[in-house]
């Protein structure tokens, strides 16, 4: 009987093992990013023709299906639970009801909308498309609630080229359906007014109102709009800058009401990155002080550079975007690349351990940092007690410059003050082969149809030991003039090989 009993007591406990693993299950995981199995079927700027009366609360009850990639969203906090979308013919904003969108909706991911059940209307004549709903009897849009966020954006592939469309203040309209209306615009030779230069982007009072500063063709011009800031921006008590340029944002106009004739067109900055307001303004002068302050394009700062090393005595600054990986150590210890929308990049020397990641925005004060020639690089080199600045964004995508090797080897042949000079410059080869060593670590040759450069590897970076891939790849990494004799080309990591 004892032997029974140990028998069923030995079944009971089998089964249970079984029954607690039969709970355990493993899921899938989800797939990586990438174009899902969704097709568009109608363009943002034929979505606009389904909203054509100013007020009207116009529901989508077809199964229509757009596509675009974000150009804007809330990474910076000058935009509040929105999404810029873009495609070739127009733009949307769209509402969503959830927080941190930049983490899954990064600028330049592609989104596939579902809009049946979503509704168009125009928010003080900027068109959105949100979730509509009553409040206190009336028609109201909303951002579509986070629980079925899902049912309707979809996410798609990542780091799609975004880049601003250049126009004049003209070419910009006000009607409820026209193109440039939520797109991604840039505009030249424009400047912050005069009685705006000693204010800064947003009010940092406990009040953080949403502010307008004016900006304009300078010398008086009357072709004028304004950029319209979040006192929530992380940016908001950064100083406006003094000089000429260019500025980048998303295009909105307001009305005070549907019906009003009176139309504002208005910049929403995503974050200052995007301005570059580095020449003198306008009838100032036009030869630059040749250690000048304020806000510098990275190609100003290498401009200044003469031959020999100097130090940048006069209160000045940069921002640009983290574009080398210390992570994976195919660079200098302490050492960063900083690339900005002028095409130009530098080496920044910060010493210590690099805590920035590929994509982070930062804003530099570069105000007794020495420009020298470091082993054939440009390199600003940050003086003793520097504190890194926190990055103002993260994520952000810099585009490659698509270039053959003949084009890379002339770029960097180029003085290191030149413009042109691809110091550093993240570039894309397309279809070239490795050969020499049987892993990265150390000298190969890299070749493509109009020529050969040095693919160098450090034996730190922690693919050193990765085996050299075979046949012609697309090669994404930075060009040196190694001591001025050797041209080389470093990748970050081997993702930068497809």
């Amino acid at each position: 009987m004892n032997k029974i009993q140990k028998l069923i007591s030995a079944c009971m406990l089998f089964v249970a093992v079984i029954s607690i693993n039969a709970c355990k299950k493993t899921f899938d995981a989800p797939p990586g990013p990438g174009d899902v199995n969704i097709v568009a079927n109608t363009s943002i700027q034929a979505l606009k023709t389904y909203h054509t009366i100013p007020g009207v609360f116009d529901m989508i009850t077809e199964d229509v299906i757009i596509s675009g990639i974000v150009t804007a969203n809330d990474q910076s906090g000058n935009l509040y639970k929105q999404l810029f979308i873009q495609d070739t013919t127009g733009a949307i904003q769209l509402l969503v009801d959830a927080y941190s969108l930049y983490a899954t909706y990064p600028v330049g991911r592609r989104v596939y909308i579902k809009c049946k059940g979503l509704t168009l209307t125009d928010s003080y004549s900027n068109l959105v498309l949100g979730y509509k709903a009553v409040v206190d009897n009336l028609p109201s849009i909303q951002g579509i609630p986070g629980a079925v966020v899902s049912n309707f954006l979809i996410g798609g592939s990542l780091n799609n080229p975004v880049e601003p469309i250049h126009v004049t203040l003209s070419q910009l309209g006000t009607s409820l359906s026209d193109k440039y209306i939520n797109a991604f615009i840039q505009l030249d030779n424009y400047e912050f007014s005069t009685a705006d230069t000693s204010k800064t982007y947003g009010d940092t009072s406990s009040y953080k109102s949403t502010v307008n500063r004016n900006v304009n063709l300078g010398c008086g011009s009357a072709i004028n709009t304004i950029v319209r800031t979040s006192g929530y921006a992380n940016f908001a008590g950064q100083h406006l800058p003094k000089g000429n340029g260019s500025i980048a944002a998303i295009y909105t106009i307001y009305r005070s009401s549907p019906t009003s004739n009176t139309t504002t067109k208005q910049l929403i900055l995503r974050d200052i990155t995007d301005v570059h307001f580095d020449s003198a303004r306008c009838g100032g002068n036009p030869n630059p002080n040749p250690n000048p302050g304020g806000r510098l394009t990275i190609a100003a700062v290498r401009a200044l550079y003469a031959g020999a090393n100097i130090k940048l005595t006069s209160s000045a600054s940069i921002a640009g975007v983290v574009t080398s990986d210390a992570a994976n150590k195919n660079i200098s210890t302490g050492a960063l690349i900083l690339q900005d929308g002028s095409g130009a990049a530098i080496t920044v020397y910060l010493g210590g351990t690099i805590t920035y990641n590929v994509g982070d925005s930062i804003i530099m004060d570069i105000t007794n940092d020495s420009l020298l020639n470091y082993r054939g690089s440009l390199e600003l080199k940050t003086p003793v007690g520097f504190t890194a600045p926190t990055p103002v964004a993260t994520g952000r995508v810099v585009t490659p410059a698509i270039k053959t090797i003949a084009e890379l080897n002339t770029g960097l042949g180029l003085s290191l003050s030149a413009a042109g000079n691809l110091d550093c410059v993240l570039v894309k080869i397309s279809n070239a082969t490795a050969s020499g060593n049987a892993t990265y670590s150390g000298s190969s040759t890299l070749t493509d149809a109009s020529g050969t450069i040095t693919l160098y590897t450090s034996a730190t970076a922690l693919f050193s030991g990765t085996a050299l891939p075979s046949g012609p790849k697309n090669w994404t990494g930075q060009g040196k003039n190694y001591n001025g004799t050797t041209k080389e080309f470093l990748i970050r990591n081997t993702s930068d090989v497809q």
